[in-house]
């Protein structure tokens, strides 16, 4: 049975204007099921014409409206769950259409980043900070950091079909883990475990042993680290001062000055994908990928680091 043209619809309405029509004549006339005479009829009434696009299938959960309507309510509540979402929007659905529509809106989800309310005084340290350091030659920069990688920091992500456990990932000990410390400047970096805790000894003994093939040429650079006591003890301060090493001063609440935390982010990773699973397997997956670091990749993100000293500078 054909769909009928705009011409026959027409002349639907132009017989029904009549004040009686006999649907099963005109039906058979033009070839068509009687509901479709009282579609027509009732789209005519409804919207007085007779443009009316039929749509096979199901009908939408969510009208237009509802849809922007939702599109704006996760935009005011972005961690909500979907039945938190059906809760204030009150629509006559399920969770699950919820969660298909948000999709479909482009919605994906992501660890929410947190950052750290600063006040005025921070804000203009850092700006002094980035002032200083935006247009200087990066490429005579050091930039130190210690990190903390466990068992637990590499959990993967599983895919599972619907009913199907969840498999488990069996480690030896959740104890397992490893202290990095880490320096990189343009031309070179290098990375050392360490067991003991820092102070200012031991961390003036970490920097000398982990530096002491590279520190004449290191000689004059600016040195990079963050706020924690043992990088401004006196020891370290003498360190520096005998090294012609110029310490900065650090601005606080300033992760992003450092371009080493980039680098973690992506030791981090690496060492994720290698799924270790005891305490040899972790400390050999750190050796392995901090030995292969790309120079480049070092130096894509000092690069980055110094675009961020230019933009704070740019937005203070």
């Amino acid at each position: 049975m054909s769909q009928l043209s705009e011409e026959e619809r027409w002349y639907i309405i132009h017989e029904w204007k009549k004040g009686f029509i006999n649907v099963r004549q005109v039906a058979l006339f033009l070839n068509c099921h009687i509901n479709t005479i009282y579609r027509i009829i009732n789209h005519y009434r409804c919207h007085r014409n007779v443009d009316h696009k039929f749509r096979s299938g199901r009908p939408p959960a969510l009208s237009p409206a509802q849809v922007k309507k939702l599109d704006k309510t996760i935009q005011r509540n972005r961690p909500a769950t979907a039945a938190e979402l059906l809760s204030i929007t009150q629509f006559n659905t399920t969770e699950r259409t919820i969660q298909r529509y948000r999709l479909s809106l482009g919605y994906r989800p992501r660890k929410s980043v947190i950052k750290v309310k600063i006040n005025k005084m921070n804000e203009h340290n850092r700006f002094e900070f980035a002032s200083l350091h935006h247009r200087t030659d990066i490429k005579k920069y050091i930039f130190e950091d210690e990190c903390y990688i466990g068992l637990r920091n590499t959990n993967q992500i599983v895919w599972c079909k619907r009913g199907e456990s969840t498999p488990r990932k069996e480690i030896s000990s959740v104890r397992a883990h490893i202290n990095l410390i880490g320096f990189i400047w343009w031309n070179g970096y290098v990375f050392r475990r360490f067991d003991h805790w820092l102070n200012g000894d031991t961390y003036c003994a970490a920097v000398n042993e982990a530096l002491s093939e590279d520190i004449e040429a290191l000689n004059g650079f600016v040195y990079v680290s963050d706020g924690v006591k043992w990088h401004r003890s006196a020891q370290f301060k003498r360190w520096c001062e005998q090294h012609d090493i110029e310490l900065c001063n650090w601005p606080g609440y300033s992760a992003d000055f450092n371009a080493i935390e980039l680098v973690w982010n992506i030791i981090k990773q690496q060492i994720k994908n290698k799924n270790p699973k005891s305490q040899r397997e972790l400390e050999n997956a750190a050796d392995e990928v901090c030995g292969n670091l790309s120079l480049n990749v070092v130096q894509s993100c000092i690069k980055k680091t110094q675009r961020v000293y230019s933009h704070v500078v740019s937005s203070y």
